[in-house]
């Protein structure tokens, strides 16, 4: 799984804060908490049930009464083994910040706020049980880890997109990497017919016009591959999120904008070299710079309504 974008996971998590602590505070109170506290197999067998119908599970372990843990942490299939933390049984775990807030809140369940896991490196919520029996004593702690950006997926419907997510990346990365290849074949062949421009000495200013358009082809091809490197591949996007979608849409909108007002002015240069003969070059490079304002018009028009329903929804 790539980087995350972790300023969006924690909007989300904002946005779906409620939800989200009420669903974890039903899962963990629907765990024997007592029997689960000294039963590693039974913690191996629960974490891998919840992780079959909740995907975003990652592990279940417990603590004594001192905030020491009594045994290794029992993992769900779906944490790589490299994703595995060393520390385990042992581990004196009682001045981290779910232990502080639970110590206080006895057989109740305390959800806390997203924080980075040493166990899988990944932003992580916690639910955490204070377990004491009828008699007043300390039984110690029983904590489930939550895997925050698997969850908000599973909230949005995205589980099945995620699954195929890195092939789709694959692809774009593929189609990025073929036009960047493209463009600097162009940008070679320009350079070529530079050189052999000088070497035949013939209608320099002609052939320039030739040069200048592999030139601007290639870099609007190069633009084109670039986008898509950064915005499927590099960068971590949100498809929920609309400021990723217009941000998206206004770089390839741009770079089409770009490569149709060169070739226009070029177009219009070519007719005004050539004198009589290049008055229907001079009308379509009139219809194409036409259409590059259009487009202009139009993707400023969609920028202005997108942030007002931004601004209406906020």
């Amino acid at each position: 799984m790539r980087s995350q974008n972790h300023i969006h996971l924690l909007q989300q998590y904002r946005e779906y804060e409620q939800t989200i602590h009420s669903l974890m505070e039903s899962m963990m109170t629907s765990l024997n908490g007592r029997a689960l506290l000294q039963d590693r197999s039974a913690q191996q067998e629960t974490v891998n049930h919840l992780s079959r119908a909740y995907p975003f599970v990652e592990l279940v372990y417990s603590l004594d009464a001192q905030g020491v843990q009594r045994m290794d942490s029992a993992y769900s299939p779906t944490v790589s083994d490299r994703h595995r933390r060393s520390l385990g049984q042992g581990s004196d775990r009682s001045q981290r910040p779910y232990v502080v807030a639970a110590r206080e809140h006895l057989n109740k369940v305390v959800v806390t706020r997203p924080y980075l896991s040493s166990a899988t490196h990944q932003l992580s919520i916690s639910a955490v049980q204070h377990l004491v029996d009828e008699e007043g004593n300390d039984l110690g702690y029983l904590v489930l880890n939550f895997n925050l950006q698997r969850l908000v997926a599973y909230l949005n419907g995205d589980g099945m997109r995620s699954r195929f997510h890195p092939w789709f990346r694959g692809i774009y990365g593929l189609i990025g990497g073929m036009l960047v290849l493209v463009s600097a074949l162009l940008l070679y062949s320009a350079a070529e017919s530079m050189f052999s421009l000088f070497e035949a000495g013939n209608n320099i200013a002609t052939g320039a016009f030739g040069i200048v358009i592999m030139i601007t082809l290639g870099m609007s091809i190069f633009d084109l591959g670039k986008t898509i490197l950064e915005e499927e591949v590099l960068v971590s996007k949100d498809i929920h999120h609309h400021d990723t979608t217009r941000r998206t849409i206004s770089r390839f909108m741009a770079a089409i904008i770009i490569a149709v007002s060169i070739e226009a002015l070029l177009l219009m240069f070519k007719s005004l070299l050539n004198g009589g003969d290049g008055g229907t070059e001079l009308i379509s490079a009139v219809w194409m710079l036409l259409s590059a304002v259009a487009m202009m018009s139009g993707l400023g028009v969609y920028l202005r309504l997108s942030r007002e329903n931004r601004g209406e929804r906020g």
